[in-house]
């Protein structure tokens, strides 16, 4: 089933708001079974609009649209459909009640441009909306089906997953299994991994496998289609278990996991506690656990010690060692471990310093030197990071690192000789 995603609206088009519908749009059709074969944004212009749709039915089975239904002047997408499935716009009954109660409940007056969103093509098949005033539409040009939905976020999800979806799986089910899962490594860059699964990555193979990369985190995407579900299922596994196998520890999750997640769930597993005392990242690393619901029961503090005195009256990092060391070293990372879990009573203890710049670099600090302490079970150890970015990128990475050496050093013990690899 080749599928085309048009999105409509000059906002798009001159980048004033991001288009996360056809990026949605594109996953949920993917998941089942429908093969996406390219996203196009346009304009308001209804020529235009009308153009695209018209292109899009000759190259593909489904065309799915979203924006352009409301009461504005720019609302312009149903009468460009129309005009390519050569058909009039007729009121429907039923939309209209739903236009107006929906807005006298408001203390809105009607007007006749609300009405014209209970217009659509003669014969076409009417989606509900349970958010807005703007129903949808299915109709077909030609032999293709074009599929229409509001453009506000909110509203195209809530149509797409109620109403669009259960119709295409009824009328256009394309008899393919699709199962996916993501695989996310760090730290790793693209290219290193990329080379440890060319045989993987091959152009036309099933499961197709993709490599993307955000915010320092590489993850590998698997998509395996297959005509009955537990072959797509087993499909999908046997790549899975390869990259787990290929990647060891530096694979940390799947899916929604993140650092802060597995770390968690290694605290989980092992009936710990973890405490925190930042200076570069200034709290972001307790930021990223809290963003993980149930924490609360292994998250004790985070102590956010910027300035020397702060570390020393908070911490009980030495004077003596500041001075002979200074703040940017292994030795007063580990102190600061030590001192938080001194403090706190926790099973782990994990911290920071380092410079994140652009300024206040020296030859013997540059900017982008960060180490991490970690204090377990009263043994500490302190790896250093040689980070490159700007200071948001440099307190991000270092943040990540923190989180993922507390996990590695969970899962290695007390030698933890993984903890320098990365690939």
């Amino acid at each position: 089933m080749r599928t085309i995603i048009i999105s409509t609206g000059e906002e798009l088009v001159c980048g004033r708001i991001l288009d996360t519908n056809a990026s949605y749009l594109a996953a949920e059709l993917t998941r089942h079974g429908f093969q996406v074969e390219r996203l196009t944004t346009v304009g308001d212009d209804p020529a235009i609009v009308r153009s695209e749709v018209l292109k899009a039915a000759q190259e593909g089975d489904l065309i799915l649209i979203s924006g352009g239904l409301g009461p504005t002047a720019d609302d312009r997408t149903r009468q460009a459909i129309a005009e390519a499935a050569g058909r009039n716009l007729v009121e429907d009954p039923d939309s209209r009640r739903h236009v107006e109660d929906r807005l006298r409940s408001f203390g809105r007056t009607v007007t006749d441009r609300h009405l014209e969103q209970a217009r659509f093509p003669r014969g076409a098949v009417v989606f509900a909306n349970s958010c807005g005033t703007a129903r949808g539409f299915a109709c077909q040009v030609g032999k293709a089906w074009v599929v229409a939905m509001p453009g506000v976020p909110v509203e195209m999800v809530a149509m797409f997953s109620g109403s669009v979806l259960p119709f295409l799986m009824e009328r256009l089910a394309p008899g393919w299994h699709v199962r996916g899962e993501t695989v996310h490594i760090f730290p790793a860059s693209e290219s290193a991994v990329d080379e440890r699964i060319t045989d993987l990555t091959a152009l036309g193979r099933n499961p197709s496998v993709g490599i993307t990369v955000r915010d320092g985190i590489v993850s590998v995407s698997v998509l395996a289609r297959a005509q009955v579900p537990s072959e797509a299922e087993a499909l999908l596994r046997r790549d899975v278990e390869a990259l787990r196998e290929r990647f060891g520890h530096l694979a940390f999750g799947c899916g929604g996991a993140t650092l802060a997640s597995a770390l968690s769930d290694e605290l989980e597993r092992r009936g710990l506690t973890v405490s925190v005392a930042e200076s570069v990242t200034g709290g972001l690393i307790g930021h990223m656990l809290v963003d993980v619901p149930g924490i609360s029961r292994f998250f004790l503090a985070d102590v956010v010690a910027y300035s020397n005195e702060a570390k020393v009256q908070q911490l009980r990092v030495s004077r003596d060692e500041l001075l002979r060391r200074g703040a940017v070293s292994a030795e007063v990372a580990e102190s600061m471990a030590r001192g938080i879990c001194a403090a706190t009573g926790s099973s782990l203890g994990l911290s920071t310093t380092g410079v994140a710049g652009p300024t206040g670099g020296t030859r013997e600090r540059p900017v982008g030197l960060v180490f991490v302490g970690i204090c377990l079970e009263g043994c500490a150890r302190a790896v250093g990071l040689d980070l490159r970015g700007d200071r948001w990128q440099i307190k991000d990475r270092a943040a990540k690192h923190a989180l993922n050496v507390a996990r590695l050093a969970l899962i290695q013990g007390v030698d933890w000789p993984e903890l320098d690899r990365t690939i």
